[in-house]
């Protein structure tokens, strides 16, 4: 876990948590998990404990949740690495960020976080898919090297050669 100070009129304290074991979150973060998943799309699978611990017990994957003082998840983001014969890579999605609290490069700096977590790992590339009508994400994307490959269903394609 490790603590950042954000600035948005007055100094707001969040943890970052970036876990790949078994966590047990409250039914309040629960809850602030699919209000997340509500913000980014219409209709999302509703997310329990048991979801959560299933997503986090496969290999190579992590979620990234970051709460503010109240300890409420204010944005999160998962990171999948794939191990491949040659090589590995990456996939970066469930990226979000409450709307009360955009506008102050939580976005961006997740995604850097998850960047870097992804060299860490080695990864010869991330991929991510974004619906052009988030134009804000898909600027920080571009603008952090994500490259435009094509589309997937209506959906952007994205890749960041590490």
């Amino acid at each position: 876990m490790a603590r950042v100070s954000l600035k948005r009129g007055k100094e707001m304290t969040a943890n970052v948590i970036f876990s790949s074991l078994q966590i047990e979150p409250t039914e309040s973060q629960i809850g602030d998990i699919n209000a997340l998943l509500k913000q980014l799309t219409s209709k999302p699978k509703e997310v329990n404990r048991v979801v959560l611990n299933e997503i986090l017990s496969q290999s190579g994957v992590s979620i990234l949740l970051v709460k503010n003082s109240e300890d409420r998840i204010i944005a999160m983001a998962t990171l999948a690495v794939r191990r491949l014969l040659l090589n590995k890579t990456a996939i970066i999605g469930d990226v979000v960020v409450d709307e009360q609290h955009r506008g102050m490069k939580l976005g961006k700096r997740m995604m850097e976080f998850l960047i870097n977590k992804a060299r860490e790992e080695k990864v010869l590339f991330i991929s991510l898919t974004s619906h052009p009508h988030r134009e804000a994400a898909n600027h920080m994307y571009q603008s952090l090297g994500f490259e435009l490959i094509g589309k997937v269903g209506e959906s952007n394609y994205y890749r960041l050669p590490l």
